[in-house]
């Protein structure tokens, strides 16, 4: 459960009050928005990258202060997977991939073997196997968001937080992550997924619940239409 009291939002000025909202776990949200509304900026602050400007957010049993203040514990707590990632070079997408595992691993810092598994079992799911080997410089910018939404799925964290997944993904690719990550949710009841979206149609097929940004303020609409997303947002002009 993700619970947000009185929040505010923003860098110098706050771009979202939020008086009350609580996100049952158990499910992934579409964060909806026009271009300038907030969208990433929430975001930031919900992997705790950004101070909230008033206010309290709270994952389960744990705060946003105390994930900020402790880096280790909220590596178990949050995964984040960027609007682009650009590969490393010299290291492969297997490699990159099992990144995800560090939090998680023992005193002396190795991959075991149920580690190794899991993450094969990831890359299988995403159809990334056959670039198992491939350098992610080499991997194209579809390839890589793929990656990275693989890397945070094997962090195994309650909390995984996603900035435009989809952007640089063909249609058969983002609707694979979208069913990746209702997949991902289902398997334990304390898991949640926030992303940002602007692909409102392919949310709807979905079913997915949708955080819909408008006038500083931020909606829920759990089972939404398109007419209810397209009259809140009409409310930013």
């Amino acid at each position: 459960m993700i619970s947000i009291q009185q929040a505010q939002v923003g860098y110098q000025t706050t771009l979202i009050d939020i008086a009350q909202l609580a996100l049952p776990a158990g499910q992934i949200y579409a964060l909806i928005g026009r271009n300038g509304s907030g969208k990433s900026t929430l975001l930031q602050t919900l992997i705790g990258q950004l101070p909230l400007r008033a206010g309290s957010i709270s994952f389960g049993a744990f705060s946003l202060t105390e994930l900020q203040r402790n880096a280790a514990l909220r590596s178990t707590q949050v995964s984040y997977v960027a609007s682009m990632f650009t590969g490393v070079e010299a290291l492969t997408l297997r490699a990159y991939v099992s990144l995800g595992r560090v939090p998680h691993l023992g005193a002396f810092g190795r991959l075991q073997a149920s580690d190794l598994q899991f993450v094969a079992e990831v890359l299988h799911a995403l159809n990334l196997s056959d670039l198992a080997q491939k350098d992610t410089r080499k991997l194209s910018d579809g390839e890589r968001q793929l990656a990275s939404l693989a890397r945070a799925i094997v962090q195994d964290t309650p909390l995984m937080v996603l900035d435009e997944p989809a952007s640089f993904l063909d249609y058969f690719n983002r609707e694979l992550l979208l069913d990746q990550l209702q997949q991902w949710v289902q398997q334990k009841t304390e898991r949640t997924a926030i992303f940002s979206s602007h692909d409102i149609d392919l949310c709807l097929q979905k079913g997915i619940p949708m955080l819909v940004l408008h006038q500083q303020k931020l909606t829920l609409l759990a089972k939404p239409t398109k007419q209810e997303v397209m009259a809140l947002l009409s409310q930013n002009s």
